[in-house]
Formats: structure tokens, sequence, C-alpha cells
């Protein structure tokens, strides 16, 4: 399974839509592997972009709805809202413990809806 993460200054990206990079990363593996460019422009060649690299799950901060059906249309998963540093995020992620409140963007609805947990 490959995840990708939108990076920038070594925290989670705080928009997806207009996100720069991303890091790639096999699931399986121990360390965070490689950094690459998204394509600029319109948020659909990005989704399209990870798909091609056979991402299969998006971590990242906010999304558009839009943005977020189409990736779940070609097949990729988003966790969305997220922030917080790459590692640690990571780290969250493979302890499945990404839906800590820590790890949610500042005034993120979903957290309210299970009383300080993320959905």
């Amino acid at each position: 399974m490959k995840a990708a993460i939108t990076e920038w200054q070594n925290r989670v990206a705080p928009v997806f839509d207009v996100a720069g990079t991303v890091l790639l990363i096999e699931t399986d593996a121990e360390e965070l592997q490689e950094s690459i460019s998204l394509p600029s422009g319109n948020p659909r060649n990005k989704i399209a972009f990870l798909k091609e690299q056979e991402v299969d799950v998006l971590i990242c901060g906010a999304i558009t709805r839009r943005m977020r059906e189409y990736a779940e249309e070609l097949g990729i998963r988003i966790n969305p809202f997220v922030s917080g540093e790459i590692d640690e995020v990571w780290d969250a992620w493979r302890n499945g413990t990404l839906d800590q409140a820590c790890y949610s963007m500042p005034g993120c609805r979903r957290c309210r809806r299970r009383k300080g947990q993320c959905s």
C-alpha cells in the first residue's frame, strides 16, 4: 500500500488544493521515503497525479468536498483535516491513533461530534 502526506515546512500542508509537495510512503516501510512535487493549477490534476503514483491513502489538511469525492471515486482513501509534524502524523497513522484531537486542524468540527475524538 502506498500513502501520501501533503507537506509544507515539515508539517502537514494546511490546504490540499494548493499544496505543492507530498511525501510518498510505502506503508510497510519504516521511514518516510520520497518528497515529490505535485502538478500546479487545478487540484483535480493533483488527485489524478496521485492515482498515477498508485497512492491508496492521502493524509492532508483541508480539502474541498469536490476534490475529496473525486479522490474517493478514483479509489484513494482520504484522511482530511489533519495537522501536525510529518513524522508524528505518520507514526499516528501507522499506530491507528490519527483520530486523536491533537492531530486535528484548529477549529475542526469533526472532533466535536465524538466528544473530542475525530471521526
